[in-house]
């Protein structure tokens, strides 16, 4: 159940600033076509039960070289078997930028290697409910959430973003997508949208980015994409 106790953030800042600074540096990002892309997810969350999710971003493509930036704004309300809301999370990307079109990770819930995934980082702020409540995370593990005490607080954000929704079976590193043996395939809900927080939340610290960092944040499912 939930018990409200003080946070302790200051390493787990300073770990996650660290990290987005060589994510940022040394990974690549490939040109899209569009100038501008507005997405939205609005529903169920995919990663914690009794979850609802509201994700709105805008994506902007400049010239010259630079990075395309992004904005994000997200909420998730948790709400527990009775249908009383226990836990919010409000947060923001004001600064972001799109840093791979081509990236690819293992899901865990899908067990499923998605591939051409939009990455998005950042520093952003965010604010959750005054209360620590664990969460059994992604059919994967048991995870503390965030307790910024009811304040906004600076925090390295990820954004994944899935419009095509494609995946395959075997590692596409190993096994280019598209070859007989990994063939490419389309989840059949449709495209996703992640934004999370990268935080600690009670795990060992070789999971995750290391640190006990995990990224965390409302997943739904694609509700509007919307190309300019």
């Amino acid at each position: 159940m939930i018990v409200k106790k003080k946070s302790k953030v200051t390493k787990a800042l300073i770990a996650a600033s660290f990290l987005i600074g060589i994510i940022a540096i040394f990974t690549p990002v490939i040109a899209a076509n569009s100038n501008r892309v507005f997405f939205m997810a609005i529903g169920d969350d995919l990663d914690i039960p009794g979850a609802k999710n509201i994700i709105i971003g805008k994506i902007e493509f400049g010239g010259g070289g630079e990075l395309p930036s992004a904005r994000v704004f997200f909420h998730s309300k948790i709400y527990d078997d009775s249908g009383e809301k226990v836990y919010t999370m409000i947060g923001m990307l004001k600064d972001g930028y799109l840093i791979d079109t081509s990236f690819s990770f293992f899901c865990p819930l899908f067990k499923v290697w998605f591939i051409n995934v939009w990455q998005v980082m950042g520093m952003g702020k965010f604010r959750t409910t005054d209360a620590n409540i664990s969460v059994y995370f992604r059919d994967l593990l048991t995870i503390t959430m965030p307790n910024t005490e009811g304040k906004f607080v600076s925090a390295p954000i990820l954004m994944l973003l899935s419009p095509t929704a494609e995946f395959c079976l075997k590692d596409p590193v190993i096994n280019t997508p598209g070859s007989p043996e990994n063939p490419v395939e389309i989840l059949e809900q449709g495209g996703w949208g992640l934004a999370a927080v990268i935080w600690y939340v009670g795990i060992p610290m070789d999971v995750g980015f290391g640190f006990g960092m995990f990224p965390v944040g409302p997943v739904s499912y694609l509700t509007k994409w919307m190309e300019k």
